[in-house]
């Protein structure tokens, strides 16, 4: 297939570059950034540098393709939800419209497990059939969820849309080797209700494996969580990712319901103040690490084939290795 792919030089995206060149896929591989070309193209893609907005140079870059794989999204736990809905939502709207008029028969979505949060608490064993959020402290959450809901319902005998679920993406070059790796380094991130309880993950290399699947897939319009299988435990997990790092494990915890009310105090105070910078603590954050959350992936398995490629134990250890012979 020739592929268009969307964020290319972000964290997901330069996986699944990775992976669909393996595969043998010709890749456009689009990225804002002019300074991202030539690392780019040394890695075997076409690069289309330049804003995704309607019009003749997206219709261009999309000549010949048989798929989108859109990656791109503002992940950010802060900001205005203009900036949320018109990256996430207005730029899927664009591609989607843009597959429709170049003739691109099918696009992957790379949504995310957290498009079925809703208020706060447990969430175990959620299958697709729960329903999508949108609440308004969720900005993340809520404009992926609407974005999803366009790309299903783009379905049609012209374009094949599947969109894909997981939820904590990990691997080299995650969360935590960036910014939270900063926050864990200066002593700002802690564990809340003491952290033990059970959680679901998505290694980047099974995301990369499901987005191949659904490539192939005679399935549309359906979403599928993808995840890693078995449940871990959190405080458990992200220690020994954190200790792959080669930081200092945080030891603070906060009650859930005290640290959602300093959350929404400050949110409301930087909105208030016009405050620069983003709250240390929101509400997303929470909903998303502060309360047990398994999932169901049967859908996955029928519709795609999807079965993980390396567990949970298997890319700790690898990460482990990696951070040994990088300190050596």
């Amino acid at each position: 297939m020739k592929i268009f792919l969307t964020g290319a030089t972000g964290f997901v995206g330069s996986h699944m570059l990775r992976r669909l060149l393996k595969e043998g896929h010709a890749v456009v591989a689009s990225a804002r950034a002019p300074a991202s070309e030539a690392a780019l193209r040394a890695a075997g893609a076409n690069p289309w540098i330049g804003s995704i907005e309607p019009g003749a140079g997206l219709l261009q870059a999309l000549k010949g393709c048989d798929a989108i794989v859109h990656c791109a999204a503002h992940l950010k736990m802060w900001g205005a939800w203009q900036e949320f809905e018109a990256s996430n939502v207005g730029l899927t709207r664009t591609l989607l419209e843009a597959a429709r008029q170049s003739g691109v028969r099918h696009f992957i979505h790379i949504s995310a497990g957290s498009v079925v949060l809703q208020a706060p608490g447990p969430m175990f064993d959620v299958d697709e059939s729960a329903p999508l959020t949108s609440r308004r402290e969720l900005p993340y959450s809520s404009t992926k969820a609407e974005a999803e809901r366009l790309v299903l319902q783009a379905a049609g005998p012209g374009l094949r849309t599947i969109a894909l679920r997981p939820p904590l993406i990990w691997g080299p070059g995650d969360i935590f080797d960036r910014e939270l790796g900063e926050r864990i380094e200066k002593g700002q991130f802690g564990w809340f209700g003491g952290g033990h309880y059970p959680y679901i993950t998505c290694h980047i290399d099974n995301l990369c494996e499901a987005t191949v699947l659904a490539l192939g897939s005679p399935a549309s319009g359906i979403a599928c969580f993808v995840t890693d299988g078995g449940t871990v435990d959190l405080r458990a997990f992200m220690t020994q990712r954190i200790e792959a790092r080669g930081l200092p494990v945080p030891r603070m915890s906060m009650p859930r319901g005290l640290a959602w009310s300093i959350a929404g105090f400050a949110e409301r105070l930087w909105r208030g103040l016009g405050l620069g910078g983003e709250p240390p603590l929101t509400r997303e954050t929470l909903r998303l690490i502060a309360y047990p959350f398994s999932l169901k992936t049967d859908r996955a398995l029928r519709e795609i084939g999807y079965r993980p490629v390396i567990s949970v134990e298997q890319g700790l250890e690898r990460l482990a290795g990696a951070g040994r012979t990088a300190r050596a």
